[in-house]
């Protein structure tokens, strides 16, 4: 089944509310109206499936991110540079992975848009539905779309309480978020005096939470930069030793 023969196959349930209302202006608006109200409909629930099968993973992300940001403020605290290079370096690549998976997240919720615009297209191309006063502008069905589904997106938000399967996804969350420790902001830092310096550079877990100290996380990242540096240094050594080798004679060249 092609993309065309979807179109045809819901245009009877999509085009039905088009002829409920008379004038033709009247069930124009109607029939997009409820068109976005399934635009929202079946996004959310798009949203709300792939969400319940990703939760651990996003729970994840929001977890470490705020966990390697606490260790960077913790760093400023102990007046640890490395310490705090390593953790923000951690912090920042959780912030830019749950960034993006939670605009994916939001891109899943909008996917049956693309689809709606296709099947108006085919129905309503090149019908102005208004004009714009003293411009002679036509408006066709895009400011209609629009007009409709911005404004039900936002009632949608009001009353998503009230909806069983999108309030069990926003208590979810809010769950999540509360499993997440507090975090700790810049502005703590003001008035707080520093840690004490051996507990941050012996790189123990912390003795309450069990969870790696800004030390511990930069020594692993010491540790794994001197390795490539290692590596880097017996690659090069082993190239040179080859070009200063001599060229065996049964080869031609000279030494």
């Amino acid at each position: 089944m092609d993309f065309s023969s979807l179109l045809q196959m819901v245009d009877p349930v999509l085009i039905a509310p088009y002829r409920w209302l008379e004038p033709a202006e009247a069930g124009f608006w109607l029939g997009t109206a409820i068109l976005s109200l399934w635009i929202l409909l079946v996004g959310e629930i798009f949203l709300s499936l792939v969400y319940l099968c990703n939760r651990r993973h996003y729970a994840s992300l929001s977890t470490k991110m705020v966990h390697m940001h606490n260790l960077s403020v913790e760093a400023i605290v102990s007046k640890d540079k490395a310490s705090y290079k390593a953790t923000n370096k951690f912090a920042n690549d959780y912030f830019g992975k749950y960034f993006f998976s939670q605009a994916a997240l939001f891109s899943v919720s909008i996917l049956p848009l693309p689809f709606a615009m296709a099947w108006l297209q085919s129905r309503f191309e090149g019908i102005a539905v208004h004009t714009v006063p003293y411009f002679d502008k036509p408006l066709g069905y895009t400011f209609v779309v629009l007009a409709c589904y911005i404004p039900l997106r936002y009632g949608l938000s009001r009353i998503r309480q009230h909806i069983p399967l999108l309030r069990r996804v926003a208590r979810m969350r809010t769950e999540d978020a509360k499993a997440i420790e507090p975090m700790r902001h810049w502005s703590d830092l003001f008035g707080q005096k520093p840690t004490d310096t051996n507990e941050v550079t012996n790189g123990a877990a912390h003795p309450e939470t069990g969870t790696e100290t800004p030390a511990a996380v930069a020594e692993t990242a010491r540790l794994c930069a001197d390795e490539q540096a290692s590596a880097g240094a017996t690659d090069k050594r082993d190239r040179k030793n080859t070009a200063m080798a001599p060229v065996p004679e049964s080869a031609g060249g000279t030494a």
